[in-house]
């Protein structure tokens, strides 16, 4: 999926936000239905082409992309698990005391 904006919208500080909530929400709603999406910049790094064979026309802005498909579960690459910090540890929470 491609998730473009009328170029009029250039320079609103809402337009960002809008299309990022956009896309969450349509990953969100793959992933409930049990269809991996995946927001990524390859839409953005190849424009022109994506532009050319999605017929999208000049006055739309190219913000993001979004990969669908069925998760493969026996991909190696699918079953790493990365180590992270906890929550404690990479954030401060101001005014939330018990």
């Amino acid at each position: 999926m491609i998730v473009t904006y009328d170029r009029i919208l250039d320079g609103s500080d809402d337009t960002p936000f809008d299309c990022g909530a956009v896309s969450t929400a349509l990953v969100n709603a793959a992933w409930s239905r049990g269809l991996g999406a995946v927001i990524n910049s390859q839409g953005i790094m190849q424009s022109p082409v994506v532009r050319e064979h999605a017929g999208i026309p000049d006055d739309q802005v190219i913000m993001k992309s979004i990969a669908l498909g069925w998760p493969d579960e026996t991909f190696p690459a699918n079953s790493v698990i990365s180590e992270r910090k906890s929550v404690d540890e990479a954030t401060t929470f101001v005014g939330f005391e018990d």
